[in-house]
């Protein structure tokens, strides 16, 4: 257990934090929790003022369902109903306060000021509800209204569901890639950040306390270093891939095979798991108040992956050649293709995914739900968690802003998010110049298929071949269509869609997939994280880098609803819709320029700091051509 600070400011720090004010999008397809029943249905978002002079609200969001006639104050009877988390008070038609504690998941929100700003469609009262969208209840200020200026989103969880309990997830010496020191005694170092997860090895004579092991893993390790004494205040990783930092305010817990210990001060066993973690890495099992603290229990479910050897040389890492294939990233003939490599002309402008289960073998179970199907849309980066998860057999739709064509060399890229360069998810790639009939490239997997290739165990990228997810986070594996020129129907000069598969790799005939040559195809598995939601392949982008753009001159409107005049235009574009809406403008690269928020009727948009050319605006189904003089 840990201690932290109270009620609001404990929230601020270990969750606000992470990120500064920033300007929100609440969509009713994110709400987690829905309240009541009837065939209407209100987002109810209320914010709770950051005490500082820019009132940055924390925004807490529920959904109701209703019939026939309610007020605000019965939306609000309708939540505490449901939610016993939620309570307030009113009278005289003004909110006095309003209350959430999620002791679950360290939340703890009580007004400091009078309630005094309610919202619903701008009008300022507590009378009766139409069917329309939006209740909004902020506390001190009435400028926050649409919630432009957020310290923090927070859909409300639901109470009621049944997930399964955290596990505390561990791993194995035989996954271990980098031990440090010599000895005949052997633990293991874990570190959670936020979103990733990595361990080392420790071998040693004698005794060792924890702060002998981080003390020699911080002098043989360039990239590792930590800050603070007994109890740490942020551990940190650095590399040419990721820079981890913890949560700022965070004080780290520490555990030995999963019990709390003593920090730095612990005494090391021969097969100890020793692990920190930053707070806003784990889930709460327990908390208690005490004094006016709030304490915290936490378990840390998430994956841990083995660091690599670290390169002290300076020189690219030298990859045995066990298979026929290239290798890893910086080895020599590698054709992986780095997301800000000018060769990429645009990258994809749409993404739908069909999510898999977190586990193959249990198709009836949980769905992934890591990251969103945006996620896969625009420019890939260094980022791991900018990523949407497949899950097991999972599928990505991708398309673009004008076709992707053969041309010399590959032709797209596919962008996954590894940590390293041997923990590698797979997935087959296929194409279509219809949307309807797909092609997949031919796959090659080499890797021996004896022994399961574990959760945390690496696959050889000499083995692999035409298989996505090849490279680590940052890197695109590359695809050549001329080895598709010869398919029926299809046209490699007008490819449209591609479709990603998840590989499952496990070696189960039963549940696995095969390449083109009939192999099993093993790779890490399972990698189910059901606390996450992730699992399976973790899509960060498509890259095009031959393009298609002999059709752009004959692009013709795909719904007539929606008019623009004048076109060619210099300065302005009046833009005639049939209901409000957004459209977004896009060069012919598939970039988009500008976001424009669309009026019942005609909306007036500027145009006149855009270069001269060719532009693309898209609403829904609707496409239509723009030239700009």
């Amino acid at each position: 257990m840990k201690r932290h600070l109270t009620l609001a400011l404990s929230l601020l720090l270990a969750i606000g934090a992470m990120a500064q004010s920033k300007s929100v999008s609440i969509s009713a397809s994110d709400v987690q929790f829905w309240t009541g029943t009837g065939s209407n249905s209100t987002l109810v978002c209320i914010g709770w003022d950051d005490q500082d002079a820019s009132y940055t609200p924390t925004v807490v969001v529920w959904g109701i369902h209703w019939s026939g006639t309610i007020t605000l104050q019965d939306a609000l009877d309708t939540i505490v109903a449901y939610d016993s988390r939620f309570s307030y008070s009113v009278s005289s038609n003004f909110i006095n306060s309003v209350a959430y504690n999620d002791a679950a998941n360290g939340i703890h929100l009580t007004p400091s000021a009078g309630w005094n700003c309610n919202n619903y469609n701008g009008v300022y009262n507590l009378t009766n509800l139409s069917t329309s969208t939006w209740l909004r209840i902020s506390e001190s200020t009435c400028s926050d209204y649409d919630f432009t200026n957020v310290n923090n989103l927070i859909y409300a969880s639901n109470p009621n569901a049944t997930d399964p309990a955290p596990v505390e997830a561990i791993i194995a010496p035989e996954d271990i890639l980098y031990w440090v020191g010599e000895g005949s005694n052997e633990a293991i170092l874990a570190v959670n950040w936020a979103d990733t997860a990595l361990a080392w090895g420790y071998r040693w004579n004698g005794t060792a306390t924890v702060a002998d092991m981080m003390d020699d893993i911080a002098t043989a390790d360039p990239r590792f270093s930590y800050t603070g004494t007994g109890y740490l205040s942020d551990i940190l990783f650095n590399d040419s891939i990721v820079s981890l930092a913890g949560t700022p305010g965070n004080y780290w817990g520490s555990t030995n095979n999963g019990i709390t210990d003593m920090g730095m001060g612990q005494t090391l066993a021969n097969g100890d798991l020793e692990k920190w973690g930053d707070p806003a890495a784990g889930v709460i099992v327990d908390s208690m108040e005490y004094g006016g603290y709030w304490y915290y229990t936490y378990v840390y479910p998430m994956t841990i992956h083995p660091v690599s050897v670290p390169d002290t040389t300076g020189q690219a890492p030298v990859e045995p050649e066990h298979g026929p294939f290239c290798g890893a990233v910086g080895t020599d003939g590698c054709d992986a293709i780095a997301a800000d490599s000018n060769i990429i002309v645009a990258w994809a402008t749409g993404c739908t995914v069909n999510r898999g289960p977190v586990d193959i073998t249990d198709p009836d179970g949980p769905r992934v739900h890591f990251g969103t199907d945006q996620m896969g849309v625009g420019p890939a980066t260094n980022s791991t968690t900018n990523a949407v998860s497949l899950g097991d057999g999972g599928t990505a739709i991708l398309t673009f802003a004008l076709p992707i064509a053969n041309g010399e060399g590959p032709d797209f890229a596919v962008f996954e998010n590894s940590f390293n360069d041997y923990f590698l998810e797979l997935a087959f790639v296929e194409v279509s110049s219809d949307g309807e009939r797909y092609v997949r490239f031919p796959a090659t997997s080499l890797t021996p298929t004896d022994v399961q290739v574990g959760s945390n165990g690496s696959v050889d990228p000499t083995y692999i071949n035409n298989l996505a997810g090849k490279y680590r986070v940052g890197f695109g594996t590359p695809f050549d269509l001329e080895e598709l020129r010869d398919s029926t129907g299809l046209d490699i000069n007008n490819i449209t869609h591609v479709r990603l598969v998840d590989v499952v790799g496990t070696i189960d005939p039963q549940y696995g997939t095969y390449d083109a040559f009939g192999h099993l195809v093993n790779d890490p598995w399972p990698t189910r994280d059901t606390v996450w939601g992730s699992g399976g392949f973790d899509l960060t982008g498509v890259a095009v880098i031959n393009q298609n753009t002999n059709g752009i001159s004959e692009l013709q409107t795909l719904n007539s609803e929606l008019s623009i005049y004048p076109n060619p235009a210099a300065n302005v574009l009046n833009i005639n819709a049939p209901c409000a809406t957004e459209a977004r403008l896009m060069d012919i690269s598939g970039r988009t320029v500008a976001t424009v928020q669309l009026h019942e009727g005609t909306t007036t948009f500027s145009i006149d700091t855009l270069p001269a050319g060719i532009y693309m605006l898209q609403s829904g189904s609707t496409v239509t051509k723009v030239v700009k003089l």
